[in-house]
């Protein structure tokens, strides 16, 4: 671990350092209620991590805003203090693609960052978000699930459980100096209450519809899914843990290899691969066609009456052909 100024406190439940008031880390801070397998352990994950995440600094938090803006603050103030991971209990500012807010209770899912410096810029980033999904599909199929096959990806930056979205994807990047690029990957994934989610996204839907109106026709869209339907009661720390050791493993390899170190996995783990989709944009369909695989920069493959076309991640989304309308979207929109 550094020895980089700590973050705020935020509700600290075990930290690296103490606060500014000089307190130990948590001193008189009510702490969030819940069973240990809905609570965060930092001691636990640090000890677990020791090995595997030499020169990382780990951050456990009970309360913050948003673990990615905390790390992008980190990494504009001072790139030399990467790698670090920050978890957080709860978000209250937590944020997934294109701004959404993210919907999550306290122990109903997992929520954290890693931030990392990359050699190069951003065209080098390029299938990062797909990299990402395979290290979290190996870091769950590490814990000891019931169907570990009922999992997959969704082009660009979904995990899916037995079609329903499990975990998402955020990344941001910040300039590092000379030849090197600040990274910050924000992870959510659904631990239980998938219902719940679908539940707080429709009454938020409706809340919005109210007050804007919009020209885009409904999209339906990747209901949630849980961990819980395959993973009993599943503890919190323990996936924190299952994790971070794959996230950290394929952030030094992507830094030397890039993404084709990771393609064949991705194509392997492809949820729609030979499948009919729909690609949107902005609410609307915009291509239709069988989904072949991606390309050596991550872009999304797809054979069209007209040929194959090449779809690049951006302000687009992926839906089966035939899948039926669905409540809301997925809870783990990519954090925060």
């Amino acid at each position: 671990m550094n020895n980089a100024a700590p973050f705020p406190p935020d509700n600290p439940l075990a930290t690296t350092a103490s606060d500014t008031s000089g307190r130990p880390a948590g001193a008189g801070v009510p702490p969030l209620t819940g069973t240990p397998a809905r609570r965060l352990d930092g001691d636990r994950v640090r000890s677990r991590l020791a090995a595997g995440c030499r020169g990382w600094q780990i951050d456990v938090v009970d309360t913050t805003g948003s673990t990615n803006l905390d790390l992008l603050a980190r990494l504009r103030e001072d790139a030399a203090c990467a790698p670090i991971v920050r978890a957080a209990l709860q978000q209250t500012a937590g944020r997934g693609q294109r701004g959404r807010a993210w919907q999550s209770l306290p122990g109903d899912s997992l929520t954290f960052s890693l931030a990392y410096v990359m050699p190069g810029g951003p065209a080098e980033l390029a299938g990062l978000s797909l990299a990402t999904g395979v290290a979290v599909v190996e870091g769950l199929s590490d814990l000891p699930l019931s169907a570990p096959q009922a999992l997959g990806l969704k082009w660009p930056n979904d995990v899916l459980l037995r079609g329903g979205k499990l975990a998402g994807i955020l990344i941001e990047t910040v300039p590092a100096g000379p030849g090197r690029i600040g990274v910050v990957i924000g992870i959510g994934v659904n631990l239980r209450h998938a219902s719940d989610v679908a539940t707080r996204i429709d009454d938020a839907t409706a809340a919005g519809a109210d007050t804007k109106a919009s020209a885009a026709p409904a999209v339906p869209a990747t209901p949630p899914a849980a961990l819980e339907t395959v993973l009993v009661d599943p503890d919190m720390t323990s996936v924190l843990i299952a994790l971070v050791q794959r996230l950290a493993a394929m952030l030094a390899r992507f830094a030397e290899q890039r993404f084709g170190a990771f393609r064949e996995d991705w194509e392997a783990m492809h949820a729609y691969g030979g499948a009919s989709i729909r690609v949107i944009e902005h609410g609307r369909d915009v291509l239709h066609g069988v989904a072949l695989g991606v390309d050596s920069q991550g872009c999304l493959r797809i054979a069209t009456d007209e040929g194959e076309r090449i779809v690049a991640s951006g302000e687009v989304s992926v839906r089966l052909l035939d899948a039926p309308p669905a409540r809301g979207t997925a809870g783990a929109q990519g954090v925060r």
